[in-house]
């Protein structure tokens, strides 16, 4: 597995990207939960595929 060694975001950007993902986010906790999962479960799921499309975005081996 490689390692990543660093990555650099700009924390305005950062913040501003998280002000438009967190409403979506929120959204989509409440319709999973309404069909029948925990909150748990949910986020645990969200969790695992965050990991995965982060790996993959900064080209390295996703853990499970």
């Amino acid at each position: 597995m490689e390692e990543l060694q660093s990555i650099t975001v700009s924390e305005e950007r950062l913040e501003d990207c998280r002000d438009v993902v967190e409403l979506d986010l929120q959204l989509l906790i409440r319709e999973t939960i309404d069909s029948g999962f925990s909150v748990e479960e949910v986020l645990i799921a969200i969790s695992e595929l965050v990991a995965e499309d982060f790996a993959h975005a900064v080209k390295i081996a996703s853990v499970h």
